[in-house]
Order: structure tokens, then C-alpha cells, then sequence
């Protein structure tokens, strides 16, 4: 592949003007992701809490941790912050590493990209709820996202000089940090070691290219590897939802669009999601193949990266996936959807207008979802148990779920940092347990199932609803909590 002088360096400053509409709407996007910070850690932030709190040192978070609940620097800085920290605490990082992901593409582009292109990149990933969501949670997802991005804008640069080492460094860096956040890394540096394989095969125009190439590839691969043997090969695989895989990807496209996710109970939701999601396909589908046929090396990179998900799970068959595995394609599907939105501006006023009310509608569907995780939080199971604890004193109260092992997790931690939930005592299998507990806490993913205001259990015992919580779209449950009837 021929290697060409760029008129432009892709690590330059933009103009101010440009920096400044940029640098409002970066504002904007930290602001939702300080305020999505806040709440109690759910589910998996406290989980891997829970497996690295023990620890005598942070050697034995990848020597005898080997879970997919242990992101690597994340439970290392768990383990440093102790079990007992504010929530905010353990997502400090993660806060962090969002915020210089949106400098990064305030002050920086990829090589060949408009500044009305980079700029709506900018604003479709400042305005996420998907990212705004996982990019806040105490784990590894922000960073690895962080490192995505650098690594792609770094990738784009040799496009134009195949010798430039300073890009080449950062991939290889950002490689074996990614590898580090995140396992989902992999499905950025697979493809990125291909399409750099790829350049290699192309007669070499300036000297030591190909040697430059090979010290970007050499050093993420062999510690991808090394930490495959020794770490990820044999990670025990938590528990998820089993959903189709199409709904899965379905829900993840619609809900990063501005949708909702896929749902049993209301045809009428998972109509309108469907057809959300068939139109971004399309759309993402017909800018990658013109992008692809304007010549440009990038456009394959960012092909590879897009299919790499798929390719993986035809081949794996894994019991379950989740949405948040493929953040990364989610990135790059945005840079697919900024491309389209600045080819309409070029079309005239009808296209300027069309590309305008498309990106509203954007900013407004996410900004819709990203508002209840601010309000609601990620959990309610620690105030749960705050509450029935404190409404019995000291005496022993019985608990009972639809959710064993992952209440008797939450029920541990919340007697971590609220000692009076000690007086709980859970009791598994409530539907047949003799006594029964007094309190049942049911749980549904399903954002339109509505539990009954009253329970009978099999055996005859009655209960009746006190409290209610709502979730945010792809995180954590719909939760009531009832109490038996006297």
C-alpha cells in the first residue's frame, strides 16, 4: 500500500472556533457522566469488589482471581481503595478515563476525517448512553475504550506515513494496556494486528517501515498472549440473562441510537427498535462500502473491527453475550454515522436540515436514556436492605429472592458499609421454604413487566408489595419488595 505525504498532521489542533463548539459539547457529555457516577455499585462493580477485597496482594489479582468479574487495573484499584469507599471512589477512574477519551477527541482527529465529521463524532459519543453508562461503572470498560480510540486515531496516522513511529508506540502501548482494562480488547487489537499485517504485505516506500511495523505488532501480541496462557484461559465465565443473540445485538444498536432494548412483553416497543436498528445497520453499511470505495485503508481497519464480533461468536457459540461486549464496535459504528450525518450537509439545505434533525434526535433519545441512570442509580439492593433493616431494629429479619447467589452477594457487601443490614438473614429458595421469609425481593430485566401488587406462594403464603424500583436501560433490574400478609 502506497504511502503518501499528508497535507495535515492528524494530531493537529483544530481551529478555535471549531475547539470551542467542541469543547461545549465535551462539557456537556462530562457533566451527564459525573452526574451517572453517582449510586450504589450494582451488581458486578460489587462483585468484583467482592473477589479482590480479600487478597493478601495485588499479585493475587491475576494469579488467583480468574474471573471475567476481574478487569485487571480496575480490581487492582479496588483492592487499593479497600471494600468500605464511597461508590464515587471506585468509579474515579473510570470518570477519568471517559473525560481524556472526550479531550482526546476534542483535540485530536483520525487522518482524512472533515473537522463537521470529527466534531459530530465528538458529540455522538459525548452524548451516548451506552457509553455514558459502561463509562462510568467501576470497571474496565472506560479504559479500554479509551485506549480503542487512541490506538484507531494512532492507526489512522500511518495510513499516510508508514514510518511514524510516535503512533506506532502508542498502539503498541495502548495494546497491552487495552489487553490489561479489558478482555473485549481483543476484539479491537485482532483486527488492528490484521489490518497492520495487511500494510506489511505492500512493497515498503520508505526505509525501516516494515522494521517500525513490526515493533508496533511484536510487543501487544506477545503479551495478549502471555496474558491469555496465564490469565484468560482459564476465566471462569459469570452468569448472564440468556437472550438470543440477535436481540441482543438488536437492543444494543437501538439503545445506542436513542432507542430502547428488545422487549417480550410489548410488541409494539420491539417493532419500533427493530426497525431503528435495520435503519443504522443499513445506513453504517452504505458509508462503510463508499468509504471503502473512495480508496481509503482506514475504511477496511474500521470494517475489520466491525465484523470481528460477529466472526467471533459464529465460531465460539458462547452460552450468553451482553451488549456491553461490543462498546468498542459501538465507537467506531458512531464514526459511521458522523461520516453519513456530514455527507448530508454536503447535499443542500434539505440534506443540512435532515442531517440536523437526525442528530437532535440523537442527542434527545440518549440524552432520554441517560437521565433515569442519573436519577435512579445503577442499584437499589443496599438501600433495600437498609430500609427492612431499619424497620425491624434489632431483631432478625428473613429475606427472601428470586436471585440466590446474587442477593447473597449484595446482602455481603451492604453488610460491609451499612452494618445493621447484619440482622438480615437470607433464605434461599423462598418458594419452598418452611418457615417462609417475611420480605421476597423479585426481580425482572424486562423494563414492561409489571410484578402483581399481591403474591401467593405455592404452599399458600401471601404477600403483598411495599416498595417498587425502576431501572435504566441495560443495567440492572426492575426490583419489588413485598412483604408477608399477617
Amino acid at each position: 500500500m502506497p504511502d503518501t505525504q499528508p497535507s495535515a498532521s492528524a494530531f493537529r489542533h483544530r481551529p478555535v472556533a471549531t475547539l470551542m463548539i467542541g469543547a461545549a459539547i465535551a462539557l456537556a457529555g462530562l457533566l451527564m457522566r459525573i452526574g451517572a457516577s453517582g449510586g450504589e455499585l450494582w451488581l458486578d462493580e460489587v462483585w468484583s469488589l467482592t473477589k479482590v477485597a480479600p487478597l493478601a496482594n495485588p499479585i493475587e489479582i491475576v494469579t488467583s482471581v480468574k474471573h471475567d468479574n476481574n478487569h485487571i487495573l480496575n480490581s487492582a484499584w479496588m483492592w487499593v481503595c479497600g471494600p468500605a469507599q464511597s461508590p464515587l471512589v471506585y468509579r474515579a477512574p473510570s470518570l477519568i478515563f471517559s473525560a481524556l477519551l472526550l479531550i482526546l477527541l476534542l483535540t485530536r482527529k483520525p487522518e482524512g476525517e472533515s473537522d463537521r465529521s470529527s466534531i459530530v463524532w465528538l458529540t455522538l459519543i459525548a452524548f451516548s448512553y451506552p457509553l455514558t453508562l459502561y463509562g462510568t461503572e467501576a470497571r474496565g470498560y472506560s479504559l479500554t475504550l479509551l485506549c480503542a480510540a487512541l490506538a484507531f486515531i494512532s492507526l489512522t496516522r500511518i495510513t499516510t506515513d508508514s514510518t511514524d513511529r510516535r503512533s506506532i508506540l502508542i498502539f503498541a502501548i495502548t495494546g497491552i494496556v487495552g489487553c490489561l482494562s479489558h478482555a473485549i480488547y481483543a476484539l479491537f487489537l485482532a483486527p488492528a494486528i490484521a489490518w497492520l499485517l495487511w500494510h506489511l504485505l505492500s512493497p515498503p516506500r520508505k526505509p525501516n517501515s516494515r522494521t517500525i511495523l513490526w515493533g508496533g505488532i511484536v510487543p501487544p501480541v506477545l503479551f495478549a498472549c502471555w496474558l491469555t496462557l496465564t490469565f484468560y484461559r482459564n476465566m471462569e465465565i459469570g452468569g448472564a440473562p440468556l437472550l438470543p443473540y440477535l436481540e441482543v445485538a438488536a437492543s444494543a444498536i437501538s439503545v445506542s441510537f436513542g432507542g430502547e432494548t428488545l422487549s417480550s412483553v410489548n410488541p409494539a416497543v420491539t417493532g419500533w427498535n427493530l426497525f431503528l436498528g435495520i435503519s443504522v445497520v443499513l445506513v453504517c453499511v452504505a458509508e462503510l462500502a463508499a468509504w471503502i470505495r473512495s480508496g481509503s485503508s482506514t475504511a477496511w481497519l474500521v470494517g475489520l473491527v466491525l465484523i470481528t464480533p460477529w466472526v467471533v461468536v459464529s465460531v465460539l457459540q458462547p452460552h450468553f453475550i451482553l451488549a456491553r461486549y461490543f462498546i468498542i464496535q459501538i465507537l467506531l459504528a458512531y464514526l459511521l454515522a458522523a461520516r453519513f450525518l456530514d455527507r448530508l450537509t454536503r447535499q443542500g439545505r434539505f440534506g443540512s436540515l435532515l442531517a440536523f434533525i437526525l442528530l437532535w434526535a440523537f442527542i434527545l433519545g440518549n440524552t432520554s436514556r441517560t437521565l433515569p441512570l442519573i436519577q435512579l442509580g445503577r442499584s437499589h439492593f443496599v438501600a433495600i436492605f437498609e430500609n427492612l433493616a431499619s424497620q425491624n431494629g434489632e431483631t432478625t429479619v428473613t429475606v427472601g429472592g428470586d436471585q440466590d447467589f446474587q442477593n447473597k452477594v449484595r446482602l455481603s457487601y451492604a453488610r460491609i458499609i451499612i452494618p445493621r443490614t447484619s440482622h438480615i438473614s437470607y433464605v434461599p429458595d423462598y418458594r419452598n421454604a418452611k418457615p417462609p421469609p417475611r420480605y421476597i425481593v423479585r426481580e425482572t430485566i424486562e423494563a414492561y413487566e409489571i410484578f402483581p401488587s399481591e403474591l401467593t406462594l405455592p404452599h399458600g403464603t401471601r404477600y403483598h408489595e411495599i416498595q417498587r424500583y425502576r431501572a435504566p436501560q441495560l443495567n440492572g433490574s426492575h426490583v419489588t419488595v413485598y412483604e408477608i400478609t399477617n
